[in-house]
């Protein structure tokens, strides 16, 4: 309700010159914007990962660390440039995220 998911998106590796994901990123933007819509969740994000690595560019990404919602450029240890082999499986990051108004379930 309050805002755009890009949570399915795609990516095809022989056409990253033409930067897709980021002009699919400004255009949910503008559309975000013009539905008056405060946020868009931009999914998955993998340090390291090529098909990824254009969500981390954008100034206002925000990454789940330590059980906080925090923005990356504020995360010391945490880089774009990691690679994903050092850090926890997929399955284990999602299970640990809490939401607002939500109770963890373990």
């Amino acid at each position: 309700d309050d805002g755009l998911s890009m949570v399915y998106s795609f990516y095809d590796p022989a056409l990253a010159k033409h930067s897709l994901g980021t002009y699919v990123v400004l255009d949910h933007i503008k559309l975000a914007r013009e539905l008056d819509l405060n946020y868009v969740y931009l999914g998955y994000w993998v340090p390291g990962s090529s098909k990824m690595g254009y969500k981390s560019k954008f100034s206002g990404l925000e990454v789940y660390h330590e059980k906080k919602w925090k923005k990356l450029k504020d995360i010391p240890d945490v880089s774009s440039e990691l690679h994903p082999l050092n850090t926890a499986p997929v399955a284990e990051q999602v299970s640990e995220l809490d939401f607002p108004g939500s109770e963890a379930v373990r």
